[in-house]
């Protein structure tokens, strides 16, 4: 099953800061077998502090609190090579919230990231704004 581990930095008024935990550097999504409960706990178990899980078309959203999370256990995309690391990384994007609703921006956002359409197709992420996603 995929996971998608993700929390939205909203302390700027200008921008969203997008969080995704990613593995082989940042190029793809994460997954684990298991139950909805059994991963939840497994995220949990590598610290991941996990608010709200929302399972979605066979992937798990795992909204994770920020305000907890240990990010210096963590690499993040900056750290790694993305073209050649093996490394579970976390990805930001940066969102302006003043072109989040323009549904030409987001789309071309979507496809900039290289990640699968459907994170672009979700609810989730695809709000007019994040921030409702907290």
């Amino acid at each position: 099953m995929i996971v998608v581990p993700y929390f939205v930095d909203t302390s700027n008024n200008e921008w969203q800061k997008l969080h995704i935990f990613l593995r082989s550097g940042g190029r793809e999504l994460w997954s684990a077998e298991g139950t909805d409960k059994a991963i939840q706990k497994m995220l949990i178990d590598n610290g991941f502090p996990v608010v709200n899980c929302k399972k979605e078309q066979g992937v798990i959203y795992a909204q994770i609190d920020n305000s907890k999370l240990q990010m210096n256990d963590f690499y993040t995309w900056d750290e790694v090579d993305p073209e050649t690391s093996d490394e579970d990384v976390w990805r930001s994007f940066l969102v302006p919230n003043s072109l989040w609703t323009c549904p030409v921006f987001k789309e071309f956002f979507w496809k900039t990231t290289g990640l699968p359409s459907m994170l672009s197709g979700s609810p989730i992420f695809t709000s007019p704004s994040l921030q409702s996603t907290q």
